[in-house]
């Protein structure tokens, strides 16, 4: 029988004999000998010396979910308490954890080791891709070799140039150890993979190959938004270089696999996250928005696509080649307007620079074995020969930078371990602000919770990015700086800021006016030109009884609009209104006892999420959030004692239907489909 609707141009049969197998099996064992030798170091790394990196907040949250395994909701610890999932999207976490849990080493050595073993996967997996799609095992190693040792981006652009020292040195190596982009190699080892499973999904049909492809897109989306990017650019342009002959057929099966995997993993990727991001986009952008030259470049990198795609498809260049240069293309688009003319066409484009370089090198390697096909044998293999010899030197430089590169260091000589560690033990429990680098580190060390912390575009309350500003810059102040200041601090419940000065050990320093405290606050604690001053308040707790007229009813316009915080601000330190206590007793689960008159509510410095409920007695209590993000209960009790749980509210619910509807209509497709292959595989030929 015919079958219609496939792929035109299908994808080759790469390993069909023994003698293949052990080809691509040299190879794989290849790569994977280069760059566990890159990455040697790493694996045996415990706190890493470059403490800017923010490589501490993924540690942090792996440590707390080794510690609190199957009991998170709630994440009490950043931004004066948040959903798990504004923490991070969890895949590296999970994994860093689990492993840590499975060997009981710590986090930090645990996580060290597991990015380094997704790092080692990189190549592999592209050489995987490659040979899939090509059928061309040496081009297809050449290449997986030269992602393993060279960075194109180091070459073409400038400021990446500079940054990583030296055009041969490695930019992929230096995002993991230096920056802490483990989430985004986590992301990159997964996408050659995801294009497999659907190239698969898409050529050979069969369900297994596209409830496989779902997986691989549900462990994307679970690992980072730039790896959400990037598969649905790899998709687009699989669907470009790979037409059906049913044109909807290859989109509608894209389609409705994105949505599948969507709905499985909505309970870590909710409406609520996606819209903290949306609303925190155009600060966490800053430069990044879109303007007239925005514009101008995308419809310029429109025009020129299509003029790509008219090109190869008249050259009748192969499939696979078209794929690789419409990848190259795009990536290049995005990060080539930012890197020259600062013109974004899309938040934060140089991080794409990394599957630029990817790209690049498959167009570059696939296109020279296109030339050399054309060449004569002695000559083809000359070249290969330098090629070879080229990739052997430049494997030998990319292991002694990694050397270099990758450092250790005594976590207890870093001024953000002695912070940590002072208010562990001096003021255990309390809310502080933490500045700079001490933020990333903090939670590595202490579970105490942070007014700030955590990644800013991920921040479920906003007016915590507005205070927090306020307290660094000043801007607008005046001679008033420290008084703001200590008004945001107080009205957010923090006891403590650390404070990092010209001669500080502090990496970022973000203050603009870091003496701003003498004389006005407490000194807790210092060493050289890094302090931690006290915030003098009535009460410890996070809770306080206060009239309901004080509470924030209009949203300030910026930090410096006080005046609807004022009376919150004084009714919090009012010996008039009785103490209340606030105990965490888990995660997401806080006991509030306080003696409530009429009139009066129970105001709690934390963040309002609907999916608080609280219970006095028995009773559910009226919970609702005040202007400035933060939890107010309205009681019905005189002597409360009050049980605030965190479940996630209604969104929670829907979220965690979705993801088993998902669930169970992937395992019944793969029942149907599993029963169809078999009953075809059994029935008699026609």
């Amino acid at each position: 029988m015919k079958q219609t609707g496939r792929v035109r141009n299908s994808f080759p049969m790469t390993v069909s004999t023994r003698g293949d197998r052990r080809w691509v099996i040299l190879c794989v064992a290849g790569l994977l000998a280069v760059n566990l030798a890159i990455t040697a170091k790493l694996f045996g790394l415990e706190h890493s010396a470059y403490h800017e990196s923010v490589e501490g907040a993924f540690i942090a949250n792996a440590r707390i979910m080794a510690e609190h395994p199957g009991t998170w909701g709630w994440w009490p610890l950043w931004g004066c308490g948040m959903p798990i999932e504004n923490t991070y999207l969890p895949l590296t976490q999970w994994s860093v954890a689990a492993f840590s849990l499975l060997t009981r080493l710590s986090p930090a050595r645990s996580y060290h080791m597991v990015t380094a073993g997704f790092y080692v996967l990189c190549a592999p997996t592209l050489f995987w891709m490659a040979l899939e799609l090509s059928g061309r095992r040496l081009a297809s190693f050449v290449a997986a070799l030269a992602y393993s040792c060279l960075s194109l981006s180091a070459v073409l652009l400038p400021d990446i140039r500079r940054d990583v020292g030296g055009l041969l040195n490695l930019r992929r190596l230096m995002s993991l150890v230096y920056y802490g982009e483990a989430p985004h190699m986590v992301a990159i080892a997964l996408l050659p993979v995801a294009a497999v499973l659907f190239a698969r999904a898409l050529t050979r049909g069969g369900m297994k190959w596209t409830i496989l492809a779902g997986l691989a897109a549900s462990l994307i989306a679970l690992s980072n938004a730039f790896g959400i990017v990037s598969l649905g650019i790899v998709l687009v342009c699989l669907l470009v270089a790979y037409p059906s002959d049913r044109w909807w057929r290859g989109p509608a099966m894209v389609a409705s696999v994105a949505v599948a995997s969507y709905c499985w993993v909505s309970p870590w990727l909710t409406p609520a996250l996606l819209r903290a991001i949306r609303i925190n986009s155009p600060d966490a952008g800053g430069d990044y928005r879109f303007t007239a030259g925005s514009w101008a470049s995308v419809a310029a990198a429109g025009v020129a696509w299509l003029l790509l795609w008219w090109v190869l498809r008249r050259a009748k260049v192969a499939a696979h080649l078209q794929f690789f240069a419409h990848l190259a293309y795009v990536f290049t688009a995005m990060v080539a307007p930012w890197e020259f003319w600062k013109v974004a066409v899309i938040a934060q484009p140089i991080r794409y620079h990394l599957e630029m370089e990817m790209a690049l090198l498959l167009v570059g390697v696939f296109g020279t074995a296109a030339i050399l096909d054309r060449c004569p044998a002695p000559l083809r293999r000359t070249m290969v020969a330098a090629m070879m010899v080229a990739l052997a030197l430049q494997t030998g430089h990319t292991v002694a930078y990694a050397q270099r590169l990758i450092r250790a260091v005594n976590p207890k000589d870093l001024v953000e371990y002695k912070i940590a560690k002072w208010m562990d033990q001096n003021r255990h429990g309390e809310r502080a602000f933490l500045s700079g680098s001490t933020s990333i580190l903090y939670n590595v060390f202490t579970d105490n919770p942070q007014f700030h912390g955590g990644h800013d575009p991920l921040v479920a309350n906003r007016f915590i990015r507005i205070a927090a500003y306020t307290i660094y810059s000043g801007m607008n102040a005046g001679t008033r700086d420290a008084e703001y200041s200590v008004f945001w601090l107080r009205a957010f419940g923090a006891r403590a800021i650390s404070v990092s000065g010209p001669d500080g050990k502090e990496f970022w320093k973000p203050f603009a006016n870091p003496r701003k405290f003498e004389g006005v606050l407490p000194v807790l604690w210092r060493e050289g030109g890094d302090t931690i001053y006290e915030v003098p308040s009535r009460s410890a707790s996070l809770a306080h009884v206060m009239p309901r007229a004080a509470v924030v009813e209009r949203t300030p316009v910026h930090g410096l609009d006080i005046g609807p915080a004022e009376a919150y601000v004084a009714a919090l330190d009012d010996a008039r209104y009785p103490p209340a206590t606030f105990t965490w007793k888990g995660m997401s689960e806080a006991e509030i006892r306080a003696r409530v008159e009429k009139g009066q509510v129970i105001a709690v410095q934390e963040t309002y999420n609907p999916g608080w409920a609280a219970y006095a007695h028995g009773r559910r209590q009226v919970v609702r959030g005040d202007a400035i993000g933060l939890t107010v209960i309205e009681p019905d009790c005189i002597d409360c004692v009050i049980s605030l749980r965190y479940d996630g509210g209604t969104e929670a619910l829907v979220t965690r239907a979705l993801s088993l509807a998902a669930m169970l209509v992937a395992a019944v497709a793969a029942w149907i489909g599993g029963r169809k292959a078999y009953h075809f595989a059994v029935s008699p030929s026609r």
